[in-house]
């Protein structure tokens, strides 16, 4: 039994190797998460979960051609993906009828795929930027140091598809 996605909601598209950055004073707390992006037919889902992927799966299957592809991870189903949203709750859930503006911008010669949206607690609007790490660093934690410029048009237009009039 499904939790956090309905029964005939189903996955459109997923990337792994995301890495997820809230804007604003509330992201001034939070550090910059690797995770999986995931689009659904209702909400766009960020879980910040760390998935293996080879080179040549990253190059293409995901990220080829300086590209964010619209493709979906194999082996992961709306079961799977509802489990992991639930194994951590640090999960971002986005209903594609609160999102007010999906674009890709450009920041220090990297575009970021940007998602505001009204949040559902206190109705103030949050903004997030996704990206792909090109380098990173562990030490003393894992976090980014260069981003891949990547053209994100396929997942906006998506995006834009799929959100209610």
């Amino acid at each position: 039994m499904r939790v956090n996605l309905e029964l005939d909601e189903h996955i459109v598209a997923t990337l792994p190797k995301v890495w997820g950055n809230e804007l604003g004073l509330f992201g001034f707390f939070n550090k910059t998460k690797e995770g999986i992006l995931a689009l659904t037919d209702r909400q766009i889902i960020f879980i910040p979960e760390w998935v293996f992927v080879t080179p040549r799966e990253r190059e293409q299957k995901y990220f080829s051609n300086d590209q964010a592809k619209v493709t979906r991870i194999d082996g992961l189903s709306e079961s799977q993906l509802d489990e992991d949203i639930s194994k951590h709750s640090k999960s971002l859930l986005v209903p594609l009828e609160s999102v007010i503006d999906v674009s890709s911008v450009t920041l220090r010669k990297v575009n970021f795929l940007r998602l505001k949206f009204k949040a559902e607690k206190k109705g103030k609007t949050r903004s997030y930027d996704f990206g792909i790490a090109k380098t990173i660093t562990n030490y003393p934690i894992r976090q980014p140091l260069q981003f891949y410029n990547l053209d994100w048009g396929a997942w906006v237009k998506l995006i834009m598809a799929y959100m209610p009039s």
